[in-house]
């Protein structure tokens, strides 16, 4: 053993510390119970003994008063144990591991008495070969149950027991390691071969019985058996393995994972109280009709955020969340509070934000976009989406000296656009909205927008054969909900370029989401002009127009001019967002798992038997309820969720920090929820579980 001394510390490479407790709630002194007469911690701790990587192992077990006999035991085998909470377990690990200041800490469990020195010493030299944050081989298990190893950094333990606020995370050590791969580089350690069937741990009474077994016909020949001779005594013994093949992996995690979402949703009284202060001071309550509670459950949904990080959100009443809905309306897209975002955004305010000068960060992010995109050549900025697509719009009228626009698709709540309902019933209600009032719009402004659907191109080629000389611009989404038929973006090009419209495509929601950049890179098609927000800046305001410079010129013929454009926050936000996203690969994450959210809804509906249809890119997923009764399913739906600690509507938005395990949970809790909808429907209980109001549908007015 190599170690210096350093302020009465024993400093370390690498340390094992074994966590055991006698209190276990499925086999109670379970580490005391005897194998071949001896203590089944001291047998383990035998085979422990053989590890030639480890430094230094001690045992980490509570100061409850139920285990001084463990403590004694090890005193008596001359092992340190340290003393810390019961129910605290990464606590009680954290300080045990501090005591020795290593650099490195190998996590083993006291319900492994098979465990294997060779095994362990292997998966050390691998960990450190590639230079992981946290290695485990049983992310994706290869190896028998009780063969368990965990090898992470010292600092990436302090990171956690910072972070970790969790149930399972508090209870279970790593889960916050594994589960957060933005911060920490996470391997998986796998065998040649799969023997994930085997359960050599103890947990049952009958896995205790197979351990006994085991040794009694193993140790007596060679206290060092090893993997290998266990193997060979199963497939001998073959009868052994039905012993305890009916319990489950994991089952305490798990049981842990279920507890957490029992601390959410405790009380909501100041998230009320804000609301009805809103409803009071602010016309429809907040800023953004998507952001409206009614649009949830009006009663239910919390509104109001204290902080967010990751993937997760806290309420007014520190209500903890983990965010399965909109993803800041698909502002982050990356995650909240990212750190590389932050960090640029809080450099550019350290640096001044705004002065009489301009700030160099716009030329960059212009090379930057047009580097991305070599369609374009010129760029302007403004901070918002549906700015950003009047300003496109504007550029494209100044530039033809024509008036009207043909366009598909959502596009904000300008004039230019909403002159599409004057006029008209609810000329918009297939494009996303329904019910969109133009009131305050000029009804001069009528006919000027015409509107046409996804993928017909027999309804642009009608207002083409009407108005096609007229058209400053045919605006579009490359993508929403359903791919584009073969040649329907190629025609629509093809039809712009032969009347002399500028061709525009609105990239503010899908834009950086299946690739870094534009999704009419990835469709095939080149605009003359293209609009950026949302995930541009990760939550920072910034909205970008590129396009050619045939097009873009023209902007100096029209006056488009605001201050608060010349900030400096946007732009750097942008910057970074765009190298990092570009950097992680983002986009293949964001379809990875949107797909796998819309896979979970179409195989867990089918399975409750609930009548769904899905729909959207896999990054902007959603879902709807079959039937009349689709508001009150959505608005159930809600609250149960919220209840089980996730904030989730029938909208999903990929983010970045959005992980596998974030995956799981949250379909485990969808598949308990679709279930529960489905009996409410049976026993005709909707209305009576129901404790807000029915989300709302497209736009109306908050009463």
């Amino acid at each position: 053993m190599e170690f210096a001394i350093d302020d009465g510390k024993e400093t370390m490479k690498i340390i094992g510390i074994l966590q055991a407790r006698i209190s276990s709630s499925r086999l109670p002194g379970k580490v005391l119970k005897p194998i071949l007469g001896r203590p089944m911690l001291e047998r383990q701790l035998e085979r422990l003994a053989r590890v030639t990587r480890i430094d230094k192992l001690i045992v980490a077990t509570s100061d409850d008063k139920s285990d001084d006999a463990l403590a004694a035991l090890c005193q008596s085998l001359g092992i340190t144990a340290f003393r810390g909470s019961l129910d605290d377990v990464l606590d009680r690990f954290y300080r045990a591991a501090l005591m020795h200041d290593p650099v490195h800490v190998v996590r083993l469990t006291g319900d492994c008495p098979l465990c294997d020195p060779k095994l362990i010493d292997e998966m050390i030299q691998f960990y450190l070969e590639g230079n992981f944050d946290y290695l485990s081989n049983a992310l994706e298990p290869t190896y028998p149950d009780g063969l368990d190893v965990e090898i992470f950094r010292f600092s990436a333990l302090k990171t956690a027991w910072k972070e970790a606020g969790l149930v399972s995370e508090r209870e279970h050590v790593t889960p916050f390691l594994y589960k957060h791969r933005e911060k920490f580089n996470v391997g998986s350690y796998k065998g040649k071969i799969d023997l994930s069937r085997f359960r050599w741990t103890v947990d049952e009474a009958e896995d205790l019985e197979l351990v006994q077994k085991i040794y009694e016909t193993l140790y007596p020949r060679n206290p060092a058996f090893t993997t290998a001779d266990i193997l060979s005594l199963l497939e001998e013994k073959s009868e052994w393995n039905t012993f305890n093949m009916k319990f489950e992996r994991n089952e305490g995690y798990k049981k842990s994972v279920r507890e957490d979402s029992m601390t959410a949703c405790t009380t909501m009284e100041r998230s009320m109280s804000v609301q009805a202060r809103a409803r009071s001071r602010i016309p429809g309550m907040t800023q953004l009709l998507s952001k409206r509670p009614d649009q949830f459950s009006l009663g239910v949904w919390p509104g109001y955020f204290s902080r967010a990080k990751g993937a997760e959100v806290w309420d007014l009443d520190d209500n903890r969340y983990l965010d399965m809905s909109i993803g800041g309306i698909g502002a982050n897209v990356l995650g909240y509070a990212d750190p590389d975002v932050d960090a640029a955004v809080m450099s550019a305010v350290r640096s001044g934000n705004s002065s009489s000068l301009n700030c160099p960060e716009d030329v960059e992010l212009a090379e930057l976009l047009c580097e991305i995109h070599p369609w374009a050549d010129k760029v302007r900025y403004a901070r918002t989406g549906g700015e950003s697509m009047t300003v496109a719009v504007r550029i494209a009228r100044a530039h033809t000296g024509r008036d009207k626009v043909a366009f598909c698709g959502y596009h904000g709540w300008h004039d230019w656009y909403l002159a599409a309902n004057v006029g008209s019933e609810n000329a918009l209600g297939e494009h996303l909205l329904a019910g969109l009032d133009p009131a305050g719009v000029p009804k001069c402004l009528a006919g000027t927008s015409l509107p046409f659907r996804y993928n017909r191109i027999d309804e642009l080629e009608k207002i083409v054969s009407a108005h096609g000389l007229e058209l400053a611009a045919i605006v579009m989404e490359p993508i929403r909900n359903d791919p584009p038929l073969p040649g329907f973006l190629e025609s629509v090009r093809a039809i712009a370029s032969e009347i002399g419209a500028v061709f525009i495509i609105d990239e503010i929601s899908a834009g950086f989401r299946m690739n870094t950049g534009g999704a009419h890179l990835m469709l095939g098609v080149s605009p003359d002009i293209a609009v950026f927000s949302k995930a541009l800046g990760n939550g920072y305001p910034i909205g970008a127009i590129i396009g050619r410079a045939a097009v873009m010129d023209s902007a100096q013929s029209t006056f488009i001019s605001s201050t608060y454009w010349t900030e400096r926050i946007g732009p750097a936000a942008a910057i970074a967002t765009i190298r990092k996203h570009m950097a992680v690969d983002a986009g293949k994450h964001l379809m990875k798992v949107g797909s796998s959210i819309q896979e979970g809804w179409k195989r867990l509906a089918a399975k409750q038997g609930l009548p769904i249809h899905v729909g959207g890119i896999p990054p902007l997923s959603h879902y709807s309820f079959d039937g009349t009764d689709g508001t009150v399913f959505k608005a159930l739906f809600v609250q149960m969720m919220l209840e089980r600690g996730f904030l989730a509507s029938t909208s999903f938005y990929s983010m970045y920090t959005h992980t596998e395990d974030h995956v799981q949970r949250y379909l485990q809790a969808v598949d308990e929820v679709f279930g529960e909808i489905v009996k409410a429907k049976e026993t005709k209980s909707v209305g009576r579980l129901l404790r807000g109001q029915p989300a709302s549908s497209g736009f109306k007015r908050l009463i």
